[in-house]
């Protein structure tokens, strides 16, 4: 298992001998041997977080590059009204 919270550089991760450890950037918050108790001090430490660092809700001109490159990146590439013309069944008799 590997969490990881990029904001505050917070990542929870599975060593190979099964420990669970709980850094912020370089200190270790703790090690833990059951992945609850793990799961549960790295959504206490998160939701921490999440109150003391700024939110950043993107302004109006940022919204429209997002939604003008979404639109351009998922535009249809066919023509939905024609439809396609069917290929004719093969028979599988001889003759």
């Amino acid at each position: 298992m590997r969490l990881y919270f990029k904001p505050a550089d917070l990542l929870l991760e599975e060593t190979s001998e099964g420990d669970y450890i709980l850094r912020l950037g370089d200190r270790v918050l703790g090690t833990f041997k059951w992945p609850k108790r793990a799961l549960a001090e790295y959504n206490r430490v998160r939701s921490e977080l999440d109150q003391k660092l700024p939110s950043h809700e993107p302004s109006d001109e940022e919204k429209r590059k997002m939604l003008a490159s979404h639109i351009a990146d998922n535009l249809v590439r066919h023509n939905s009204i024609r439809t396609p013309k069917k290929k004719p069944a093969k028979s599988r008799t001889f003759g």
